[in-house]
């Protein structure tokens, strides 16, 4: 399976750093650091993704040290264009929500849309070992610099070697001490100092990036997503189409499914008097074998396309419904999952 994205929750305060800026230049944030100089690299070279920003995407970390105990979320629900530039919107912190984005030189910015302006949080494609100004809330002194492109990370995701870190100077004060990177997945690692020693830490153990689950514990689950919370009904004679899609999860210990015939999986749409208006399995023909098969670890996807009309053809009146899908594990819907669904008519 693929491992990928992540970016950070923080629990301080949040503190104004630096000096805002006009969108259309990517300048620096502060005065107590020039702005970030370009590390060398050569014709061709593209530097890492270490700051996935995309609507949805979602990250779990949990706290250490004087954070044990707290879990804290991270998602980007949202996109929008400011001054001709489009940003994302970054919800999960106790103070407030951000609109960021990312340069073509990988930096990231925060734009302040009461200013109209934006300031610098990450610069990753700094030169290693040179200061630069950050507007990043949570530091000291407002000023960044990074450590080392291949650093050694070991953490719930697992080892790498190539981490990027930052480090805030002036963390002898309290205020964000360090963050790292990885190229490919974000923000692995924040640690918080107080007094010249480390107090906490936020660590990633779950995400879920540009569709792709990262996790760090065993898990087995069964889920159903629907490709629209609201399907709408232009005529008559034609019914809309929803695609579901049912996800059987496991990457704990290895699991057998006992199937009473070839037929895996159903589905079924109910009306809100509680009547089966749809029913993915009604006419289909199955091979009567019984089947057990061995799952896991791994993940696997099962799409179904529904037309949304009823047994006249037509399409389904305007009204709230439920869609349920299971696997075919005997007469025991072992694993089951529901969602909640609207069709409205617009003509």
């Amino acid at each position: 399976m693929r491992k990928v994205g992540i970016l950070l929750v923080s629990g301080l305060a949040i503190a104004s750093a630096g000096a805002a800026q006009d969108p259309a230049q990517e300048g620096q944030a502060g005065a107590r650091a020039g702005p970030p100089q370009a590390t060398a690299r050569g014709a061709g070279a593209q530097l890492p993704d270490y700051f996935p920003l995309a609507s949805g995407n979602l990250w779990i970390y949990q706290g250490g040290g004087a954070n044990s105990g707290t879990f804290l979320a991270l998602q980007i629900t949202g996109s929008q264009a400011f001054q001709g530039a489009t940003y994302f919107l970054l919800h999960g912190f106790a103070q407030q929500d951000y609109w960021l984005r990312e340069d073509a030189q990988g930096s990231v910015f925060q734009y302040d849309p009461n200013q109209a302006a934006e300031q610098l949080w990450w610069a990753f494609g700094a030169a290693v070992g040179q200061p630069y100004s950050t507007a990043l809330p949570g530091t000291c002194c407002g000023v960044a610099v990074v450590t080392s492109r291949n650093a050694a990370y070991t953490g719930p995701l697992g080892t790498f070697a190539s981490a990027l870190r930052f480090s805030y100077l002036g963390a002898s004060q309290t205020g964000i001490g360090q963050d790292t990177f990885l190229p490919g997945v974000g923000l692995a690692l924040r640690t918080l100092a107080g007094g010249g020693s480390t107090i906490g830490t936020w660590e990633l153990i779950y995400a879920r990036v540009g569709g792709v689950t990262v996790d760090s514990a065993p898990e087995l689950s069964f889920s159903l997503a629907l490709d629209n919370s609201i399907y709408t009904v232009s005529s008559a004679t034609a019914a809309p189409v929803m695609t579901a899609r049912l996800r059987l999860r496991d990457t704990a210990q290895p699991i057998t499914l006992t199937l009473l015939t070839s037929q895996r999986y159903d589905l079924t749409i109910t009306d809100a008097n509680g009547t089966v208006v749809y029913q993915w399995s009604y006419g289909k023909v199955f091979a009567q074998i019984a089947i057990n098969e061995t799952f896991g670890p791994g993940e696997e996807d099962f799409p179904i396309q529904v037309p949304l009309n009823g047994s006249n053809k037509a399409p389904l009146p305007a009204g709230q419904y439920v869609a349920e899908a299971w696997l075919t594990t005997g007469r025991t819907k072992l694993f089951d999952a529901s969602v909640p669904f609207q069709v409205t008519w617009v003509f």
